[in-house]
């Protein structure tokens, strides 16, 4: 077992920037945060992202729909240049550990990828934990898609970061083999798994911007139960069939309790006969996408991510 890096080990780890922008998102969060209702940490969750004031694109076409799906509709935001290229899509996932997030949170992300790429995005707005238990982010992610690939002729990227990672490798299992499965999956540090004797979430248990009890939290608010399985039929390290699945990219921080998973899935979908990338982001931490104008290191890795949906388009 990995030794766990001490939480003031991080003053010296990570950069004198980085540590200034993570002591602005902590001011920006109620000291409380733990503490109070999931509608009131929703609140504060987008309230500080929405303070950290990223300048957006102004010349994309940004439209809120209700997807109209066989079972019920789910709310989507689609965002596009005004001469966008038709071969290729992106389904985009948001995090939020399956608690927070939402069409809002990301909406940032989401636009300076479409800017930056060229790419039409659509993003999902899946229901979210407590009231909406496991596995029904799951069964969206797959209703949201499935509507949205027989819409369309072009391929499609399946995406997400943290949670939304899990939810976008998801879709990618479930439809492989079948006529309009994805293309191609790339995951932002995402959730893959929920074994907690994985060496990283001892290693980087006290790690900024999100922990190993962190990590712990969600998963018992997504399955409404204290004891975590680590192994649940839908997420993708717990099956034992990674044959059939399309190319995968992933770009995990250094210093994520979630790194570990990462690494693992990349590997076993490479025993499987796959195609896998991970790019391994030094000196960076969970979430570090809401820090891509901001940080240097957070842009580089964010200028990565858009020439890999680039090459994967070609």
């Amino acid at each position: 077992m990995s030794t766990r890096i001490s939480a003031e080990s991080y003053t010296h780890l990570l950069s004198p920037a980085y540590r200034e922008f993570i002591q602005t998102v902590n001011s920006l969060m109620p000291e409380d945060f733990g503490s109070l209702s999931i509608a009131a940490q929703r609140t504060a969750y987008n309230h500080m992202l929405q303070q950290l004031g990223n300048q957006l694109p102004t010349h994309l076409l940004i439209e809120d729909q209700q997807l109209k799906t066989p079972k019920h509709p789910i709310p989507i935001r689609s965002y596009q240049v005004p001469q966008p290229s038709a071969a290729m899509q992106i389904i985009y996932f948001h995090g939020g550990g399956f608690v927070l997030g939402d069409l809002n949170s990301h909406h940032g992300i989401c636009a300076d990828l479409c800017a930056g790429t060229g790419l039409s995005i659509m993003a999902v707005d899946y229901r979210l934990a407590p009231e909406q238990l496991f596995p029904v982010a799951l069964e969206d992610a797959v209703l949201a898609y499935q509507t949205l690939a027989a819409q369309t002729d072009s391929a499609l990227i399946v995406m997400g970061d943290s949670a939304g990672g899990c939810l976008a490798a998801h879709v990618a299992h479930q439809l492989r083999g079948q006529a309009k499965a994805p293309s191609a999956q790339l995951l932002i540090y995402p959730v893959l798994g929920s074994d907690f004797s994985l060496d990283s979430y001892e290693r980087y248990a006290l790690a900024p911007l999100l922990t190993t009890e962190d990590m712990q939290f969600y998963w018992q608010a997504w399955l409404g139960k204290q004891m975590v399985p680590n192994c649940l039929k839908g997420i993708p390290l717990a099956t034992d069939d990674f044959s059939d699945l399309p190319n995968t990219v992933i770009f995990s921080a250094e210093y994520d309790p979630l790194v570990g998973e990462a690494e693992l899935y990349c590997q076993r979908i490479k025993a499987g006969g796959g195609q896998a990338t991970w790019y391994h982001e030094p000196g960076l931490t969970h979430g570090y996408l809401h820090a891509r104008q901001r940080l240097d290191s957070a842009r580089s890795s964010f200028m990565r991510i858009q020439q890999v949906l680039k090459d994967l388009s070609a």
